[in-house]
């Protein structure tokens, strides 16, 4: 009887705009722990997910962003069954979220405790989250997502009671749910997705003419993370790109210099890294030779004549 209860709240109607995280993990058939935070999406909030959730932007403005909350995420779902109350919007969520910032999904199962609920008992008038709470006598903070996340593994545990299995899988197999598995990253469509953004910034190369040999940038591998304050990454890129720079999505052996946009240096200097910030700590705790650099360096940096 164990397994992982997830709910994701979003701030507007992209899948990697998530400004609220709950999860809920439970062992032996009962509730181990129970985390929630509010993430900083980078993105705008649509008026009616407010209206539905009560998030607002300033209240996720000192908030991690998702990619810096990964690595804490990810220690609860990997290699586990994960479960959620229409898990497809949610796992859907989990992976744009992930392929946003270059990581690959981890491996899982996932079951809907939506389905569970159509099955074990048929005859409510529809299934959904506050109605099968509400008729098992669950307390519910619908769209909380702590709240959603608790109900939903709630309602799980109730329905394997009810039908006396002891497994997410046993119950699965008693009703014909089919397990669910995230569908592979296709390394190929990772890959071409960064071509196509490597392309596009070495097709505007060609009209700013030879980059200056010179440069502290010539030639160097360069990542950015974090929101940028003073352009898109893209547009930050291009001038890197122009100096003479080659710009990835993701850090590796070859990366010189990892760029943090000023909203996250400040989270960074608290001790709040991104994931690609912990990787190359990682890489220079080994000896390779990788700078950390500001937003405003950066900048300061690209305008370099020397």
């Amino acid at each position: 009887m164990d397994f992982i209860a997830i709910d994701f709240e979003t701030a507007n109607s992209l899948r990697t705009s998530v400004c609220s995280i709950g999860i809920v993990q439970v062992k032996a058939g009962k509730i181990k722990e129970e985390i929630h935070t509010l993430i900083n999406p980078l993105s705008e909030f649509n008026y009616y997910n407010t209206k539905i959730h009560g998030i607002t932007e300033d209240m996720v403005m000192s908030a991690p962003t998702f990619e810096e909350f990964w690595p804490n995420f990810k220690m609860f779902v990997e290699n586990q069954t994960i479960i959620a109350h229409n898990a497809s919007f949610d796992i859907s969520v989990l992976r744009a979220s992930l392929t946003n910032f270059y990581e690959s999904t981890p491996d899982f199962q996932y079951g809907c405790s939506y389905q569970i609920s159509k099955k074990v008992w048929p005859n409510l008038y529809n299934h959904k989250l506050s109605t099968v709470a509400n008729y098992l006598g669950i307390s519910l903070r619908h769209h909380d997502a702590l709240e959603d996340a608790r109900a939903s593994a709630l309602i799980t545990l109730e329905a394997m009671q009810k039908t006396r299995t002891n497994s997410i899988q046993e119950l699965f197999k008693l009703h014909k749910i089919k397990i669910g598995t995230p569908t592979p990253m296709k390394k190929q469509g990772t890959l071409s997705k960064q071509k196509k953004m490597d392309s596009s910034i070495q097709l505007l190369e060609t009209e700013v003419g030879i980059p200056n040999t010179k440069h502290p940038f010539y030639g160097a591998n360069i990542v950015f993370t974090g929101r940028m304050l003073s352009m898109t990454r893209m547009q930050a890129a291009q001038l890197a790109v122009n100096c003479g720079a080659i710009c990835k999505g993701s850090v590796d052996s070859h990366t010189n210099v990892l760029v943090v946009g000023d909203n996250d240096l400040v989270k960074y200097v608290q001790g709040i890294k991104s994931t690609k910030m912990k990787k190359v700590e990682e890489m220079i705790s080994l000896g390779l030779p990788i700078e950390i650099v500001g937003e405003q360096d950066f900048f300061r940096l690209v305008r370099f004549n020397g």
